[in-house]
């Protein structure tokens, strides 16, 4: 009978991940992907002559509406790629769904634009570290995109 019970909750476990795609908890592996997402999009990004040119001129107005447009795209991808398929809303709370993910997707992003223009050489050229920033905000709008596409279009 014991066999039984365990063939069945493997079953369930198996049509879960399979057949519904109910999101798993979050977890190393998601950050790992994210991580490798948000590489493979900041580096399309990083060697254009014209993003450092632009990134460069931004204001700070500018890197406040950047900031704020990816959050909110995260938001929407989070939301609507993610926590719909969630089947108890109730034992998992978007809020806690949300914050985990977002934190982590714009965190990695920030760090991966950060990497890929030190790689480069890019954060000598911008010179001062405002500069820097700057470039570093531009391109993490991609990256942090491309986190979010790898892990939840990935997953689910």
């Amino acid at each position: 009978m014991e066999k039984i019970d365990r063939i069945s909750k493997e079953i369930e476990l198996i049509k879960e991940r399979l057949v519904e795609r109910v999101p798993s908890h979050f977890g190393m592996r998601h950050i790992m992907t994210a991580f490798f997402g948000a590489l493979f999009f900041g580096f399309t990004f990083v060697l254009k002559g014209l993003l450092f040119r632009v990134g460069l001129s931004l204001s700070n107005y500018h890197l406040f509406l950047i900031t704020i447009t990816t959050w909110l795209i995260l938001t929407a991808e989070i939301y609507f790629v993610g926590y719909t398929r969630v089947p108890d809303k109730f034992r998992r709370p978007f809020g806690q769904f949300w914050a985990k993910r977002i934190a982590s997707y714009y965190c990695i992003a920030l760090f991966t634009s950060f990497l890929l223009l030190s790689v480069y050489g890019m954060t000598e050229i911008a010179g001062t570290p405002h500069n820097v920033l700057k470039l570093v905000v531009a391109v993490s709008f991609p990256a942090a995109i491309g986190a979010a596409v790898a892990d939840l279009l990935g997953k689910y």
